[in-house]
């Protein structure tokens, strides 16, 4: 979809370095794609002073002679970009930061890190210390009760850790709390009702044994990859929804013992059968209510179509998935392309995100635009997605997100 517009450049929200707070550059004579619903504006000039849009006029008019001139001629301007789900720590951010810059990205959402590294990442990017983008974090994403260790997750046990836990991040300063699919109903429960008691965004996954249909009831503001591992979302739009979460749940319980046991994983969910009953099942008018539920209470969605294009080719080894498996797996990502178009029409926030490192996350996010293109999003919603739409889900739209004056 980018290739389509030709060269590009990005108003940035990464932080000036304060001994460039008052600079003036002056984007003369760029055609200005402005990530509002106007449409392109040609031969324009954009005025920035410091780290603010001063002026948005007709390249007619004359550019302050103190303003350093970018020639923007046969180029679009576009809103600095959004990832909206990387996962790295300092000294990624340290290494690949200008990677990201340079792939159009002024804003991430970190959606996974060990918490003192993030937080550290963060503040130095705030601060102007290290150039890149701006970092909103979630801390360690919340786990179950899994044997797993790793600095991006934090194992709970209890509903006592959870709380904790959910306490011990909003102390911390982080910008939103994160559920992964491991957790238990309680656990997940016990999350957001501290969530909301902590006034602490939550977001991310949806657990194996929740129905996508008690998201707005917990409060969830956003969710990744369709729901995740579980195919939530497309369970949910399942007239038989009810086999399918007894099947999930059989297969989470199936997982923790594995994992404990230390035996190899089945997931019937990656095997032909599920699949193809999955697809036959799907019911247009349960969908379409449940994305009507969504829209009403504004639940973003990161479907990271950049990652289920490969789910099936990611876990074939793992799963011994067959051809036939495989087939499904590619209708299954048709079938996800075709739900993440119906979400937006229907009014539900879409989010481009690429569930990844630092070091693929801009080249990945120019896929995953292209992807949303595919899953009948316009061009332009898609850029959206990467920019006004999300600054809209974090409470940041009067600040960044489209070139407008004062942004």
């Amino acid at each position: 979809m980018l290739g389509k517009l030709g060269p590009l450049l990005f108003i940035a929200a990464a932080t000036l370095q304060p001994t460039f707070a008052q600079e003036r550059i002056a984007i003369v004579n760029a055609t200005v794609i402005d990530g509002t619903d106007h449409p392109p504006r040609r031969k324009v000039t954009v005025v920035i002073e410091g780290n603010k849009i001063i002026s948005i006029t007709s390249s007619k008019r004359p550019v302050p002679a103190d303003a350093k001139r970018v020639d923007g001629a046969g180029k679009f301007l576009i809103p600095g970009l959004w990832n909206n789900d990387l996962h790295g720590s300092f000294e990624d951010g340290k290494a690949h930061f200008p990677e990201l810059l340079s792939a159009g990205i002024t804003t991430i959402r970190d959606m996974g890190a060990p918490l003192d590294d993030i937080l550290r990442l963060r503040s130095a990017t705030a601060s102007g210390a290290l150039v890149g983008p701006r970092v909103f974090v979630a801390g360690p994403l919340m786990e179950g009760p899994t044997p797993v260790q790793l600095g991006l997750i934090v194992d709970l046990f209890s509903e006592q850790q959870a709380r904790d836990e959910v306490r011990t991040l909003k102390q911390h300063g982080v910008d939103y709390g994160e559920v992964d699919t491991t957790l238990t109903p309680e656990l997940y429960w016990a999350i957001a009702d501290e969530t909301k008691r902590q006034g602490l965004p939550l977001v991310g996954h949806i657990p194996a044994k929740i129905s996508a249909w008690d998201i707005p009831k917990a409060g969830q503001t956003d969710v990744e990859h369709l729901g995740g591992r579980f195919f939530n979302m497309l369970v949910a739009c399942s007239s038989d929804e009810d086999y399918f979460m007894k099947q999930l749940a059989s297969t989470y319980d199936d997982i923790l013992r594995s994992l404990n046991d230390n035996k190899p994983i089945v997931e019937p969910q990656f095997k032909a059968d599920f699949d193809d009953r999955l697809l036959r099942t799907f019911d247009d008018h349960k969908a379409q209510t449940l994305f009507r539920l969504y829209a009403e209470h504004s639940i973003a969605q990161t479907p990271t179509l950049y990652v289920l294009h490969t789910l099936w080719d990611t876990n074939k080894e793992r799963n011994h998935l067959t051809d036939r498996d495989m087939e499904f797996g590619q209708k299954i990502f048709a079938k996800d392309l075709e739900v993440v178009g119906a979400m937006k029409k229907a009014g539900v926030p879409i989010l481009a995100g690429t569930d990844g490192p630092y070091a693929e996350g801009g080249d990945a996010l120019h896929a995953e635009l292209k992807f949303l293109v595919e899953a009948s999003l316009t061009p332009l919603q898609a850029i959206q997605a990467a920019s006004r739409d999300a600054a809209e889900a974090m409470g940041v739209a009067n600040e960044v997100g489209t070139i407008e004056v004062g942004k």
